[in-house]
Order: structure tokens, then sequence, then C-alpha cells
């Protein structure tokens, strides 16, 4: 019991933190918007290298929308957004404008914006990604045990019923068919 609270607690504060990155993510879109784009599209994972995975890096990419703008503008615009704004660690900022998807290193970043502000290097794509994990766990056990609540006075009610047919003369079993499927054989 104290392994399930334990867990259950482990996925409340995960879902919290889950919830921040969201409205993070939000706050970043609503910048952008502000910023001039039509819409965009902020989203965080990682970049697997199979082969190496000491090389896997966080990415965030940003799908944005607006014909009108130049795309250096555009993606500088984007950059700048992120790098005040989204409270994550990351090590390529993937831009997505007008069909054509470039990559910045934060290396590059940070030498062309400056450091960024107190607070936002704290966590990294990878904590949330976990907090993510810990969530769907977390779900998946409250859906198994409510399986299990609905599922067991089920399985009873089954076995039970079945007894009762199996003590039941073989006369009587087939007077009970025939009750039920023929009524007119009853008669």
């Amino acid at each position: 019991m104290l392994a399930a609270t334990l867990i259950l607690l482990t996925g409340c504060s995960s879902t919290a933190e889950s919830g921040e990155l969201l409205k993070s993510f939000a706050s970043v879109r609503s910048e952008l918007v502000a910023a001039g784009f039509d819409d965009a599209g902020v989203h965080a994972g990682r970049k697997e290298y199979f082969e190496h995975l000491e090389e896997s890096v966080d990415v965030v990419t940003i799908v944005l929308l607006h014909d009108t703008m130049n795309g250096d503008l555009a993606r500088k615009t984007a950059a700048t957004v992120v790098w005040n704004e989204l409270p994550m660690k990351f090590d390529i900022l993937a831009i997505e404008y007008q069909g054509e998807t470039r990559e910045i290193e934060y290396e590059w970043l940070a030498n062309e914006l400056g450091p960024r502000p107190a607070g936002l290097d704290d966590t990294s794509v990878g904590d949330h990604m976990a907090g993510v994990g810990n969530v769907l766990m977390v779900a998946g056990g409250i859906a198994l045990v409510v399986l299990l609540i609905v599922a067991a006075p089920v399985v009873v009610l089954i076995r039970r019923n079945l007894r009762k047919k199996a003590q039941l003369p073989k006369s009587g079993r087939e007077a009970l068919r025939d009750e039920h499927t023929c009524p007119e054989r009853s008669k």
C-alpha cells in the first residue's frame, strides 16, 4: 500500500511539472504569435542515435506559420523568443519555416543572443520526458486498478452462475433451456 501511495505521489508531482511544461509551451506560442506569426507550434523531444546513445541530444522544435516574413528574420525572432522564454535547456533548436527546417546549436545561440535569463536552464527536455513517463505509468496503474475492481465482481457473478447451472440435475437444466429458448414447447 505504501508503494502504491509513493507511486501516486510521484505521478502527482510529475503531473504538476508536465502542466508547467505545457504552460511554458503555450506562453512561448503566445509570444511568437504576438511577434507577428499567424500561428506556431512548440515541441520538445530527444534525437536518439542508436549506435552512439551517448550522443543523443535534446531538441526543441518550433513550427512557424506566416508567409510574408523574411526567413532569416522569422528564425531570429523565433530563436530570441525561445531563448528568453522557454524554461528548458536544450542542445538543438530546430525552426521550421516555409517548408525548410534549420537546426541551431545551443552554443551558437549563446554566442549570438548572450546568456539566458536565470532559471531557464534548470531543467532539460529529458527531465520533462521522464515526468511524462511517470504520469503515463501512474495512469496505467490506475486503469489497471479500475479494471480489477470492475472485473472482480463480473468474474464472481459468472462463476456463481456456472456453479448454479452445474448443480441443477440434467433434466432441470434441459427444462430451463427449453423454457428460455423455445417458449412454445413448454406449453
